[in-house]
Protein backbone atom coordinates (compact mmCIF):
# COMPACT_ATOMS: atom_id res chain seq x y z
CA UNK A 1 0.00 0.00 0.00
CA UNK A 2 1.20 3.47 -1.02
CA UNK A 3 2.48 5.69 2.06
CA UNK A 4 0.53 8.62 1.17
CA UNK A 5 2.47 11.94 2.30
CA UNK A 6 0.43 15.01 2.55
CA UNK A 7 0.43 16.26 -0.68
CA UNK A 8 -1.22 12.71 -2.19
CA UNK A 9 -3.20 12.60 0.60
CA UNK A 10 -4.90 16.21 -0.40
CA UNK A 11 -4.80 14.99 -4.20
CA UNK A 12 -6.60 12.14 -3.23
CA UNK A 13 -9.77 13.79 -1.70
CA UNK A 14 -10.26 15.56 -4.60
CA UNK A 15 -11.03 12.12 -6.81
CA UNK A 16 -13.77 9.88 -6.81
CA UNK A 17 -14.15 6.55 -4.60
CA UNK A 18 -13.78 4.22 -7.74
CA UNK A 19 -10.07 6.32 -8.63
CA UNK A 20 -8.52 6.51 -5.41
CA UNK A 21 -7.46 2.85 -5.71
CA UNK A 22 -6.13 2.70 -9.19
CA UNK A 23 -4.62 6.30 -8.56
CA UNK A 24 -2.69 4.27 -5.15
CA UNK A 25 -1.28 1.57 -7.74
CA UNK A 26 -0.07 3.85 -10.59
CA UNK A 27 1.52 6.46 -7.92
CA UNK A 28 3.36 3.22 -6.72
CA UNK A 29 4.80 1.57 -9.43
CA UNK A 30 5.28 5.04 -11.20
CA UNK A 31 8.44 5.96 -10.09
CA UNK A 32 10.33 2.40 -11.09
CA UNK A 33 10.72 0.42 -14.41
CA UNK A 34 7.51 -1.78 -14.36
CA UNK A 35 7.85 -5.70 -14.23
CA UNK A 36 6.11 -7.87 -16.75
CA UNK A 37 3.21 -8.40 -14.12
CA UNK A 38 3.02 -4.44 -13.98
CA UNK A 39 3.16 -3.81 -17.62
CA UNK A 40 -0.12 -6.13 -17.93
CA UNK A 41 -1.99 -4.39 -15.19
CA UNK A 42 -0.93 -0.81 -16.80
CA UNK A 43 -2.05 -2.28 -20.10
CA UNK A 44 -5.30 -3.12 -18.53
CA UNK A 45 -5.97 0.00 -16.73
CA UNK A 46 -5.23 2.34 -20.63
CA UNK A 47 -8.21 0.18 -21.80
CA UNK A 48 -10.52 0.06 -19.11
CA UNK A 49 -9.98 3.16 -17.31
CA UNK A 50 -12.75 5.87 -17.80
CA UNK A 51 -11.16 8.19 -15.62
CA UNK A 52 -10.30 11.31 -17.78
CA UNK A 53 -7.76 12.86 -14.98
CA UNK A 54 -5.81 8.97 -14.76
CA UNK A 55 -5.34 8.18 -17.85
CA UNK A 56 -4.09 11.78 -18.43
CA UNK A 57 -1.44 10.54 -15.45
CA UNK A 58 -0.42 7.44 -17.44
CA UNK A 59 0.27 9.54 -20.99
CA UNK A 60 2.31 11.82 -19.02
CA UNK A 61 4.44 9.10 -17.84
CA UNK A 62 6.68 8.94 -20.89
CA UNK A 63 8.44 5.40 -20.20
CA UNK A 64 4.96 3.83 -19.84
CA UNK A 65 4.28 4.98 -23.37
CA UNK A 66 7.66 3.13 -24.57
CA UNK A 67 5.34 -0.46 -24.23
CA UNK A 68 3.24 -0.28 -27.15
CA UNK A 69 0.10 -2.15 -25.59
CA UNK A 70 0.29 0.89 -23.39
CA UNK A 71 0.13 3.20 -25.79
CA UNK A 72 -2.16 1.58 -28.10
CA UNK A 73 -4.37 0.67 -25.13
CA UNK A 74 -4.67 4.50 -24.04
CA UNK A 75 -5.16 5.93 -27.65
CA UNK A 76 -7.93 3.22 -27.48
CA UNK A 77 -9.56 4.40 -25.17
CA UNK A 78 -12.62 6.75 -25.83
CA UNK A 79 -12.34 8.30 -22.13
CA UNK A 80 -8.51 9.39 -22.93
CA UNK A 81 -8.95 13.54 -23.37
CA UNK A 82 -9.72 14.43 -26.63
CA UNK A 83 -6.20 16.19 -27.47
CA UNK A 84 -3.52 13.23 -25.64
CA UNK A 85 -5.84 10.65 -27.86
CA UNK A 86 -4.95 12.54 -31.18
CA UNK A 87 -1.35 13.05 -29.76
CA UNK A 88 -1.15 9.32 -29.28
CA UNK A 89 -3.30 8.36 -32.39
CA UNK A 90 -0.56 10.33 -34.20
CA UNK A 91 2.12 7.94 -33.03
CA UNK A 92 0.59 5.08 -33.62
CA UNK A 93 -0.85 6.16 -37.08
CA UNK A 94 3.16 6.81 -37.90
CA UNK A 95 3.78 2.89 -37.43
CA UNK A 96 0.89 2.11 -38.94
CA UNK A 97 1.98 4.06 -42.57
CA UNK A 98 5.32 2.66 -41.60
CA UNK A 99 4.09 -0.57 -42.12
CA UNK A 100 2.24 0.42 -45.00
CA UNK A 101 5.72 1.94 -46.49
CA UNK A 102 7.94 -1.17 -45.65
CA UNK A 103 4.44 -3.34 -47.91
CA UNK A 104 3.79 -0.60 -50.85
CA UNK A 105 5.43 -0.92 -54.51
CA UNK A 106 8.85 0.54 -55.29
CA UNK A 107 6.97 3.56 -57.54
CA UNK A 108 5.29 4.43 -54.38
CA UNK A 109 7.57 4.21 -51.10
CA UNK A 110 9.48 7.75 -51.70
CA UNK A 111 6.09 9.40 -51.44
CA UNK A 112 5.18 7.23 -48.36
CA UNK A 113 8.50 7.73 -46.81
CA UNK A 114 7.79 11.70 -47.04
CA UNK A 115 4.48 11.59 -45.52
CA UNK A 116 5.96 9.51 -42.78
CA UNK A 117 8.46 11.91 -42.18
CA UNK A 118 5.66 14.98 -42.39
CA UNK A 119 4.13 13.31 -39.60
CA UNK A 120 6.96 12.56 -37.22
CA UNK A 121 7.40 16.59 -37.44
CA UNK A 122 3.79 17.32 -36.51
CA UNK A 123 4.43 14.66 -33.30
CA UNK A 124 4.06 16.67 -29.77
CA UNK A 125 7.81 17.05 -28.55
CA UNK A 126 6.82 15.04 -25.64
CA UNK A 127 6.24 11.92 -28.11
CA UNK A 128 9.06 12.45 -30.00
CA UNK A 129 11.68 10.29 -27.82
CA UNK A 130 8.90 7.80 -27.28
CA UNK A 131 8.24 7.19 -31.13
CA UNK A 132 12.04 6.80 -31.70
CA UNK A 133 12.47 4.58 -28.82
CA UNK A 134 9.54 2.69 -30.31
CA UNK A 135 11.23 2.24 -33.40
CA UNK A 136 14.86 1.21 -32.23
CA UNK A 137 12.84 -1.64 -30.34
CA UNK A 138 11.03 -2.86 -33.53
CA UNK A 139 14.75 -2.29 -35.66
CA UNK A 140 16.90 -4.19 -33.09
CA UNK A 141 16.60 -7.02 -30.30
CA UNK A 142 16.86 -5.65 -27.03
CA UNK A 143 18.51 -7.46 -24.08
CA UNK A 144 16.86 -10.21 -22.21
CA UNK A 145 16.73 -7.61 -19.02
CA UNK A 146 14.09 -5.25 -21.33
CA UNK A 147 16.32 -2.33 -20.27
CA UNK A 148 17.94 0.04 -22.94
CA UNK A 149 19.91 3.26 -22.12
CA UNK A 150 17.25 5.04 -24.10
CA UNK A 151 15.12 4.99 -21.56
CA UNK A 152 13.17 8.34 -20.66
CA UNK A 153 13.94 9.00 -16.72
CA UNK A 154 12.03 7.95 -14.38
CA UNK A 155 9.95 10.76 -12.50
CA UNK A 156 10.38 11.63 -8.76
CA UNK A 157 8.17 9.16 -5.75
CA UNK A 158 6.46 12.31 -5.07
CA UNK A 159 5.36 15.19 -7.70
CA UNK A 160 2.42 18.03 -9.06
CA UNK A 161 -0.41 14.95 -8.81
CA UNK A 162 -3.03 18.08 -9.85
CA UNK A 163 -0.34 19.25 -12.62
CA UNK A 164 -0.07 16.02 -14.00
CA UNK A 165 -3.88 15.00 -14.15
CA UNK A 166 -5.48 18.50 -15.33
CA UNK A 167 -6.42 18.65 -19.18
CA UNK A 168 -3.93 19.83 -21.34
CA UNK A 169 -4.51 23.34 -23.18
CA UNK A 170 -6.15 22.18 -26.00
CA UNK A 171 -9.23 21.00 -24.26
CA UNK A 172 -12.17 23.19 -24.67
CA UNK A 173 -12.72 25.80 -22.24
CA UNK A 174 -14.54 25.30 -18.86
CA UNK A 175 -16.83 27.43 -16.63
CA UNK A 176 -15.63 28.69 -13.25
CA UNK A 177 -17.17 25.83 -11.66
CA UNK A 178 -14.84 23.72 -13.65
CA UNK A 179 -17.47 22.42 -16.14
CA UNK A 180 -17.47 22.90 -20.08
CA UNK A 181 -19.32 25.73 -21.24
CA UNK A 182 -22.69 25.32 -22.39
CA UNK A 183 -21.92 25.62 -26.02
CA UNK A 184 -19.06 23.33 -25.95
CA UNK A 185 -21.29 21.14 -24.00
CA UNK A 186 -24.02 21.01 -26.53
CA UNK A 187 -21.20 20.11 -29.56
CA UNK A 188 -19.85 17.75 -27.65
CA UNK A 189 -23.43 16.31 -26.35
CA UNK A 190 -23.95 16.05 -30.71
CA UNK A 191 -20.11 14.45 -31.53
CA UNK A 192 -19.22 12.57 -28.52
CA UNK A 193 -17.84 8.68 -29.77
CA UNK A 194 -17.98 7.97 -25.95
CA UNK A 195 -21.50 5.80 -24.74
CA UNK A 196 -21.53 6.58 -21.42
CA UNK A 197 -20.83 10.33 -21.83
CA UNK A 198 -23.73 9.93 -24.35
CA UNK A 199 -25.68 8.56 -22.56
CA UNK A 200 -25.38 10.95 -19.75
CA UNK A 201 -26.22 13.30 -22.19
CA UNK A 202 -29.83 12.29 -23.18
CA UNK A 203 -30.49 11.86 -19.38
CA UNK A 204 -29.52 15.57 -18.73
CA UNK A 205 -32.09 18.39 -17.48
CA UNK A 206 -30.98 20.76 -20.31
CA UNK A 207 -33.48 20.23 -22.88
CA UNK A 208 -30.67 21.68 -25.79
CA UNK A 209 -28.60 19.38 -24.16
CA UNK A 210 -30.76 16.29 -24.63
CA UNK A 211 -31.76 17.34 -27.96
CA UNK A 212 -27.92 17.62 -29.44
CA UNK A 213 -27.43 13.91 -28.11
CA UNK A 214 -30.36 12.52 -30.05
CA UNK A 215 -29.00 13.91 -33.17
CA UNK A 216 -25.29 12.09 -32.33
CA UNK A 217 -24.82 9.72 -35.13
CA UNK A 218 -23.95 6.90 -32.54
CA UNK A 219 -27.26 6.91 -31.07
CA UNK A 220 -28.49 3.48 -31.05
CA UNK A 221 -31.80 1.48 -30.05
CA UNK A 222 -29.53 0.13 -26.94
CA UNK A 223 -28.87 3.53 -25.38
CA UNK A 224 -32.10 5.02 -25.78
CA UNK A 225 -33.08 2.02 -23.46
CA UNK A 226 -30.69 2.56 -21.37
CA UNK A 227 -31.52 6.33 -20.56
CA UNK A 228 -35.27 5.28 -20.21
CA UNK A 229 -34.82 2.72 -17.61
CA UNK A 230 -32.45 5.51 -15.46
CA UNK A 231 -33.76 8.88 -16.50
CA UNK A 232 -36.33 10.73 -13.75
CA UNK A 233 -36.84 13.40 -16.44
CA UNK A 234 -40.67 13.43 -17.53
CA UNK A 235 -39.67 15.47 -20.69
CA UNK A 236 -37.52 13.13 -22.18
CA UNK A 237 -39.88 10.35 -22.26
CA UNK A 238 -41.65 12.83 -24.36
CA UNK A 239 -39.39 14.04 -26.59
CA UNK A 240 -37.75 10.24 -26.83
CA UNK A 241 -41.70 9.09 -27.72
CA UNK A 242 -42.39 11.94 -30.33
CA UNK A 243 -39.64 10.84 -32.47
CA UNK A 244 -40.38 8.46 -35.42
CA UNK A 245 -37.74 6.55 -35.38
CA UNK A 246 -38.08 5.49 -31.55
CA UNK A 247 -41.67 5.41 -31.22
CA UNK A 248 -42.67 2.37 -33.53
CA UNK A 249 -39.62 0.26 -32.04
CA UNK A 250 -40.87 -2.56 -30.10
CA UNK A 251 -37.88 -2.64 -27.51
CA UNK A 252 -38.16 1.06 -26.99
CA UNK A 253 -41.64 0.74 -26.23
CA UNK A 254 -41.26 -1.98 -23.72
CA UNK A 255 -38.24 0.50 -22.36
CA UNK A 256 -40.82 3.04 -21.63
CA UNK A 257 -43.45 0.42 -19.97
CA UNK A 258 -40.25 -0.89 -17.50
CA UNK A 259 -38.95 1.88 -16.98
CA UNK A 260 -39.79 3.53 -13.29
CA UNK A 261 -39.37 6.95 -14.22
CA UNK A 262 -42.13 6.77 -17.20
CA UNK A 263 -45.01 9.66 -16.59
CA UNK A 264 -48.00 7.87 -15.72
CA UNK A 265 -50.37 8.61 -18.77
CA UNK A 266 -47.47 7.79 -20.80
CA UNK A 267 -47.43 4.31 -19.90
CA UNK A 268 -51.32 3.66 -19.88
CA UNK A 269 -51.36 5.07 -23.47
CA UNK A 270 -48.62 2.67 -24.21
CA UNK A 271 -49.71 0.08 -22.48
CA UNK A 272 -53.05 0.18 -23.81
CA UNK A 273 -51.61 -0.14 -27.29
CA UNK A 274 -50.17 -3.51 -26.38
CA UNK A 275 -52.99 -4.97 -24.77
CA UNK A 276 -54.58 -4.08 -27.73
CA UNK A 277 -51.96 -5.68 -29.84
CA UNK A 278 -51.99 -8.57 -27.84
CA UNK A 279 -55.35 -9.15 -27.85
CA UNK A 280 -55.81 -9.26 -32.07
CA UNK A 281 -52.88 -11.23 -32.27
CA UNK A 282 -54.54 -13.61 -30.15
CA UNK A 283 -58.18 -13.41 -32.42
CA UNK A 284 -61.11 -13.35 -31.14
CA UNK A 285 -62.41 -16.90 -30.24
CA UNK A 286 -65.56 -15.42 -28.06
CA UNK A 287 -68.20 -12.24 -27.43
CA UNK A 288 -65.88 -11.94 -24.41
CA UNK A 289 -62.65 -11.38 -26.40
CA UNK A 290 -64.53 -8.98 -29.02
CA UNK A 291 -65.74 -7.15 -26.48
CA UNK A 292 -62.60 -6.85 -25.16
CA UNK A 293 -60.66 -5.42 -28.45
CA UNK A 294 -63.64 -3.07 -28.25
CA UNK A 295 -63.10 -1.53 -25.02
CA UNK A 296 -59.81 -1.21 -25.90
CA UNK A 297 -59.92 0.44 -28.99
CA UNK A 298 -62.08 2.88 -27.29
CA UNK A 299 -60.03 3.90 -24.68
CA UNK A 300 -57.15 4.25 -27.10
CA UNK A 301 -55.64 7.71 -27.46
CA UNK A 302 -55.53 9.10 -31.17
CA UNK A 303 -51.60 9.41 -31.21
CA UNK A 304 -51.30 5.32 -30.68
CA UNK A 305 -53.55 4.61 -33.73
CA UNK A 306 -50.22 5.41 -35.91
CA UNK A 307 -48.49 2.47 -33.64
CA UNK A 308 -51.39 -0.33 -34.47
CA UNK A 309 -51.86 1.10 -37.89
CA UNK A 310 -48.07 0.17 -38.34
CA UNK A 311 -48.71 -2.82 -36.78
CA UNK A 312 -51.39 -4.27 -38.83
CA UNK A 313 -49.75 -3.41 -42.53
CA UNK A 314 -46.67 -5.41 -41.42
CA UNK A 315 -48.49 -8.34 -39.28
CA UNK A 316 -52.42 -8.62 -39.86
CA UNK A 317 -53.12 -6.58 -43.20
CA UNK A 318 -57.16 -7.81 -42.95
CA UNK A 319 -57.33 -5.67 -39.68
CA UNK A 320 -56.96 -2.57 -41.65
CA UNK A 321 -60.22 -1.48 -42.45
CA UNK A 322 -61.54 -2.21 -38.84
CA UNK A 323 -58.72 0.12 -37.21
CA UNK A 324 -60.13 2.50 -39.67
CA UNK A 325 -63.24 2.81 -39.06
CA UNK A 326 -62.12 3.48 -35.21
CA UNK A 327 -59.70 5.60 -36.36
CA UNK A 328 -62.76 7.60 -38.27
CA UNK A 329 -65.77 7.27 -36.18
CA UNK A 330 -65.26 6.82 -32.31
CA UNK A 331 -65.10 9.98 -29.94
CA UNK A 332 -61.86 9.72 -28.13
CA UNK A 333 -61.15 10.92 -24.72
CA UNK A 334 -57.90 11.15 -22.77
CA UNK A 335 -59.21 9.22 -19.82
CA UNK A 336 -57.13 8.16 -16.41
CA UNK A 337 -56.51 4.52 -15.51
CA UNK A 338 -58.66 4.20 -11.43
CA UNK A 339 -55.97 3.85 -9.09
CA UNK A 340 -55.18 0.23 -7.72
CA UNK A 341 -55.63 0.16 -3.84
CA UNK A 342 -53.15 -0.78 -1.81
CA UNK A 343 -52.26 -3.98 -1.45
CA UNK A 344 -51.24 -5.15 2.19
CA UNK A 345 -47.91 -6.75 3.34
CA UNK A 346 -47.92 -10.59 3.79
CA UNK A 347 -47.98 -10.39 7.29
CA UNK A 348 -46.95 -14.90 8.16
CA UNK A 349 -44.02 -16.25 6.95
CA UNK A 350 -46.29 -19.06 5.37
CA UNK A 351 -48.37 -16.91 3.33
CA UNK A 352 -45.24 -15.19 1.77
CA UNK A 353 -44.01 -19.21 1.29
CA UNK A 354 -47.01 -19.75 -0.18
CA UNK A 355 -47.24 -16.95 -2.86
CA UNK A 356 -42.83 -17.87 -3.58
CA UNK A 357 -43.91 -21.39 -4.69
CA UNK A 358 -47.66 -20.61 -6.17
CA UNK A 359 -47.42 -16.85 -7.25
CA UNK A 360 -47.90 -16.05 -10.86
CA UNK A 361 -48.42 -12.58 -10.84
CA UNK A 362 -45.30 -10.24 -11.59
CA UNK A 363 -45.40 -7.65 -9.23
CA UNK A 364 -45.90 -10.54 -6.61
CA UNK A 365 -42.48 -12.39 -7.63
CA UNK A 366 -40.74 -9.00 -7.49
CA UNK A 367 -41.95 -8.88 -4.13
CA UNK A 368 -40.85 -12.11 -3.30
CA UNK A 369 -37.43 -11.98 -4.89
CA UNK A 370 -36.63 -9.10 -2.65
CA UNK A 371 -38.03 -10.89 0.71
CA UNK A 372 -35.34 -10.73 3.66
CA UNK A 373 -36.23 -14.76 4.43
CA UNK A 374 -33.57 -16.58 2.51
CA UNK A 375 -36.27 -19.73 2.37
CA UNK A 376 -38.80 -17.43 0.45
CA UNK A 377 -35.74 -16.59 -1.95
CA UNK A 378 -34.82 -19.97 -2.91
CA UNK A 379 -38.58 -21.44 -3.73
CA UNK A 380 -39.13 -17.96 -5.55
CA UNK A 381 -36.11 -19.63 -8.01
CA UNK A 382 -37.98 -22.81 -8.35
CA UNK A 383 -41.15 -20.95 -8.93
CA UNK A 384 -41.82 -21.96 -13.06
CA UNK A 385 -43.98 -18.74 -13.49
CA UNK A 386 -40.81 -16.93 -13.06
CA UNK A 387 -38.82 -15.57 -16.26
CA UNK A 388 -35.72 -14.92 -17.30
CA UNK A 389 -36.42 -11.28 -17.25
CA UNK A 390 -37.78 -10.83 -14.49
CA UNK A 391 -35.48 -12.09 -12.20
CA UNK A 392 -32.20 -10.23 -14.69
CA UNK A 393 -34.43 -6.81 -13.44
CA UNK A 394 -34.48 -7.75 -10.07
CA UNK A 395 -30.49 -8.91 -9.60
CA UNK A 396 -28.99 -6.12 -9.77
CA UNK A 397 -30.18 -4.79 -6.29
CA UNK A 398 -29.31 -8.31 -4.84
CA UNK A 399 -26.17 -8.82 -2.29
CA UNK A 400 -23.15 -11.09 -2.71
CA UNK A 401 -25.06 -14.22 -1.04
CA UNK A 402 -28.34 -14.11 -3.70
CA UNK A 403 -25.86 -13.25 -6.31
CA UNK A 404 -23.76 -16.57 -6.47
CA UNK A 405 -26.78 -18.26 -5.51
CA UNK A 406 -28.73 -18.06 -8.53
CA UNK A 407 -24.72 -18.16 -10.55
CA UNK A 408 -25.23 -21.79 -8.50
CA UNK A 409 -28.44 -22.58 -9.31
CA UNK A 410 -29.00 -25.87 -12.13
CA UNK A 411 -31.30 -24.07 -14.37
CA UNK A 412 -30.37 -20.02 -14.27
CA UNK A 413 -26.57 -20.49 -14.95
CA UNK A 414 -27.25 -21.89 -17.96
CA UNK A 415 -29.76 -19.47 -19.02
CA UNK A 416 -28.04 -16.38 -21.21
CA UNK A 417 -30.59 -13.07 -20.24
CA UNK A 418 -30.20 -14.42 -16.65
CA UNK A 419 -25.88 -14.73 -16.77
CA UNK A 420 -25.75 -11.44 -18.82
CA UNK A 421 -27.02 -9.76 -15.69
CA UNK A 422 -25.29 -12.03 -13.58
CA UNK A 423 -21.87 -11.14 -14.74
CA UNK A 424 -22.29 -7.17 -15.38
CA UNK A 425 -22.74 -7.11 -11.18
CA UNK A 426 -20.40 -5.51 -9.46
CA UNK A 427 -19.82 -7.89 -6.33
CA UNK A 428 -19.69 -11.39 -8.27
CA UNK A 429 -16.30 -12.59 -7.97
CA UNK A 430 -13.91 -13.23 -10.61
CA UNK A 431 -13.44 -17.03 -10.31
CA UNK A 432 -17.51 -16.96 -10.26
CA UNK A 433 -17.87 -14.84 -13.44
CA UNK A 434 -15.09 -17.24 -16.17
CA UNK A 435 -17.60 -19.99 -15.04
CA UNK A 436 -20.62 -18.21 -16.38
CA UNK A 437 -18.97 -17.48 -19.66
CA UNK A 438 -19.90 -20.50 -21.93
CA UNK A 439 -22.94 -19.69 -21.05
CA UNK A 440 -23.27 -15.85 -23.30
CA UNK A 441 -24.13 -16.84 -26.95
CA UNK A 442 -22.63 -14.71 -29.49
CA UNK A 443 -20.87 -11.10 -29.90
CA UNK A 444 -23.06 -8.93 -28.38
CA UNK A 445 -23.05 -10.04 -24.36
CA UNK A 446 -18.76 -10.20 -24.81
CA UNK A 447 -18.81 -6.63 -26.30
CA UNK A 448 -21.07 -5.60 -23.29
CA UNK A 449 -18.65 -6.53 -20.74
CA UNK A 450 -15.52 -5.04 -22.33
CA UNK A 451 -17.48 -1.65 -22.31
CA UNK A 452 -18.87 -2.07 -19.19
CA UNK A 453 -16.55 -0.16 -16.53
CA UNK A 454 -18.07 -1.21 -13.53
CA UNK A 455 -16.56 -4.78 -14.31
CA UNK A 456 -12.75 -4.35 -12.77
CA UNK A 457 -11.62 -7.86 -13.11
CA UNK A 458 -8.91 -7.63 -15.92
CA UNK A 459 -8.35 -11.19 -16.11
CA UNK A 460 -12.10 -11.78 -17.09
CA UNK A 461 -11.80 -9.08 -19.91
CA UNK A 462 -8.46 -10.50 -20.94
CA UNK A 463 -10.55 -13.99 -21.47
CA UNK A 464 -13.08 -12.14 -22.81
CA UNK A 465 -11.15 -10.77 -25.15
CA UNK A 466 -9.73 -14.10 -26.54
CA UNK A 467 -13.06 -15.52 -26.30
CA UNK A 468 -14.28 -12.86 -29.01
CA UNK A 469 -11.23 -12.70 -31.20
CA UNK A 470 -11.67 -16.57 -31.49
CA UNK A 471 -15.66 -15.79 -32.29
CA UNK A 472 -14.92 -12.84 -35.05
CA UNK A 473 -12.09 -14.91 -36.50
CA UNK A 474 -14.36 -18.05 -37.19
CA UNK A 475 -16.89 -16.00 -38.98
CA UNK A 476 -17.42 -15.50 -42.59
CA UNK A 477 -17.61 -11.98 -44.24
CA UNK A 478 -21.36 -11.18 -43.86
CA UNK A 479 -21.60 -12.72 -40.15
CA UNK A 480 -18.14 -9.98 -39.62
CA UNK A 481 -20.68 -7.24 -40.94
CA UNK A 482 -23.41 -8.25 -39.05
CA UNK A 483 -21.72 -8.35 -35.92
CA UNK A 484 -20.05 -5.01 -36.86
CA UNK A 485 -23.16 -3.56 -37.15
CA UNK A 486 -24.75 -4.96 -34.25
CA UNK A 487 -21.67 -3.67 -31.59
CA UNK A 488 -22.40 -0.12 -33.16
CA UNK A 489 -18.59 -0.43 -34.54
CA UNK A 490 -18.07 -1.30 -30.58
CA UNK A 491 -15.46 -4.30 -32.45
CA UNK A 492 -13.15 -1.70 -33.70
CA UNK A 493 -12.05 -0.59 -30.66
CA UNK A 494 -11.64 -4.07 -29.02
CA UNK A 495 -9.95 -5.89 -32.14
CA UNK A 496 -8.39 -2.94 -34.10
CA UNK A 497 -5.95 -5.69 -35.69
CA UNK A 498 -8.51 -8.12 -36.85
CA UNK A 499 -11.23 -5.68 -38.58
CA UNK A 500 -9.08 -2.98 -39.64
CA UNK A 501 -6.83 -5.28 -41.64
CA UNK A 502 -9.72 -7.67 -42.85
CA UNK A 503 -10.11 -5.21 -46.00
CA UNK A 504 -12.27 -6.56 -48.05
CA UNK A 505 -14.77 -6.92 -45.41
CA UNK A 506 -14.48 -3.13 -44.86
CA UNK A 507 -15.06 -2.39 -48.54
CA UNK A 508 -18.17 -4.48 -48.39
CA UNK A 509 -19.31 -2.98 -45.20
CA UNK A 510 -18.54 1.15 -46.64
CA UNK A 511 -20.33 0.01 -49.94
CA UNK A 512 -23.83 -0.16 -48.14
CA UNK A 513 -25.41 3.09 -48.92
CA UNK A 514 -27.82 2.91 -45.94
CA UNK A 515 -24.50 2.29 -43.73
CA UNK A 516 -25.11 4.01 -40.53
CA UNK A 517 -22.90 6.75 -39.62
CA UNK A 518 -21.61 6.15 -36.43
CA UNK A 519 -19.82 3.03 -38.12
CA UNK A 520 -18.38 5.69 -40.67
CA UNK A 521 -17.20 8.30 -38.13
CA UNK A 522 -15.00 5.05 -36.48
CA UNK A 523 -13.41 4.21 -39.61
CA UNK A 524 -12.61 7.84 -40.50
CA UNK A 525 -11.08 8.67 -37.00
CA UNK A 526 -9.15 5.54 -36.60
CA UNK A 527 -5.88 5.50 -37.49
CA UNK A 528 -5.16 2.18 -38.39
CA UNK A 529 -8.33 2.11 -41.24
CA UNK A 530 -7.43 1.26 -44.48
CA UNK A 531 -6.26 4.00 -46.99
CA UNK A 532 -8.57 2.70 -49.50
CA UNK A 533 -11.22 2.66 -46.57
CA UNK A 534 -11.06 6.58 -46.23
CA UNK A 535 -10.90 6.95 -50.03
CA UNK A 536 -14.51 5.01 -50.12
CA UNK A 537 -15.29 7.15 -47.20
CA UNK A 538 -14.84 10.50 -49.04
CA UNK A 539 -17.09 9.00 -51.73
CA UNK A 540 -20.17 8.16 -49.88
CA UNK A 541 -23.47 9.76 -49.78
CA UNK A 542 -24.10 10.05 -45.97
CA UNK A 543 -20.99 11.98 -45.49
CA UNK A 544 -22.48 15.25 -47.06
CA UNK A 545 -25.02 15.24 -43.65
CA UNK A 546 -21.96 14.87 -40.51
CA UNK A 547 -19.62 17.44 -40.82
CA UNK A 548 -17.90 15.14 -37.86
CA UNK A 549 -17.25 12.70 -40.26
CA UNK A 550 -15.72 15.17 -42.69
CA UNK A 551 -13.63 16.71 -39.95
CA UNK A 552 -12.22 13.31 -38.66
CA UNK A 553 -11.26 11.73 -42.47
CA UNK A 554 -9.29 15.73 -42.82
CA UNK A 555 -7.53 15.02 -39.30
CA UNK A 556 -6.86 11.19 -39.97
CA UNK A 557 -2.82 11.68 -41.69
CA UNK A 558 -3.57 8.64 -43.79
CA UNK A 559 -6.54 9.64 -45.62
CA UNK A 560 -5.09 9.88 -49.45
CA UNK A 561 -4.49 13.48 -50.75
CA UNK A 562 -6.63 13.66 -53.42
CA UNK A 563 -9.56 12.46 -51.25
CA UNK A 564 -8.82 14.87 -48.51
CA UNK A 565 -8.89 18.03 -50.98
CA UNK A 566 -12.32 17.00 -52.32
CA UNK A 567 -13.71 17.03 -48.66
CA UNK A 568 -11.76 19.79 -47.97
CA UNK A 569 -13.28 21.57 -50.86
CA UNK A 570 -17.10 21.18 -49.11
CA UNK A 571 -16.54 22.64 -46.06
CA UNK A 572 -16.91 26.67 -45.73
CA UNK A 573 -14.43 28.90 -44.92
CA UNK A 574 -15.37 29.13 -41.51
CA UNK A 575 -15.42 25.35 -40.89
CA UNK A 576 -11.66 25.43 -42.48
CA UNK A 577 -10.40 28.35 -40.77
CA UNK A 578 -11.81 26.35 -37.50
CA UNK A 579 -9.97 23.26 -38.24
CA UNK A 580 -6.50 25.18 -39.20
CA UNK A 581 -6.42 26.24 -35.70
CA UNK A 582 -5.84 22.60 -34.11
CA UNK A 583 -2.56 21.13 -34.44
CA UNK A 584 -3.65 17.98 -35.68
CA UNK A 585 -4.54 18.75 -39.15
CA UNK A 586 -1.86 17.51 -41.65
CA UNK A 587 0.70 19.83 -42.82
CA UNK A 588 -0.63 19.06 -46.67
CA UNK A 589 -3.60 20.67 -46.15
CA UNK A 590 -1.99 23.91 -44.32
CA UNK A 591 0.12 24.19 -47.54
CA UNK A 592 -2.36 23.82 -49.75
CA UNK A 593 -4.86 26.59 -47.78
Amino acid sequence: MLDVREPAAGFLASLDESERPHFRHLALIRPQLPSEGQIRLLEGLAKSLVSPRLLTLMARTPHWLAHWPILLGLAENEATPEPIRRDLEMVVSLFDQMREMDLAPADEKAERAEAVRQLYQQLQPGLKPVAKLLAKQLAKSVAASGNTQELPPLPPEEDDWDALTTAPAGAPETAGDGRLQHGDRVAQARETVLPEELLGFLMDADPELRQAALQNPLISEELVCLALGRCDTPETFEEIYGEARWYFRHAVRQAFLDAPGTPPELSRRIGLADQLVSALEGGASGRREVQRAVSLFAQLEEGEYQFITYWAKRQAPHLLRVVKVFYDRLQRQRTGLPERPEEGRWATLEERVFLASQGTQEDQLAQVLRDPDPQVFALALENPALTPRLLAAALPAMDLGRIEQVAAHRAWAEDPLVVEALVHHPQLPEAVALGLLDALPGVKPLVDILRDPRILHLDLKRQVLGRLRGLYLGMDRPHRIAALRASGGELMRHLPQEVLQDEPTLQLLVSDRQLDPGLLLRLARNKLTPRSILAQIASHPVLMAHPSIMSELLFNPKTPRDASIRVWGLLSEAEQAQLMRSPHLPTALRHLT
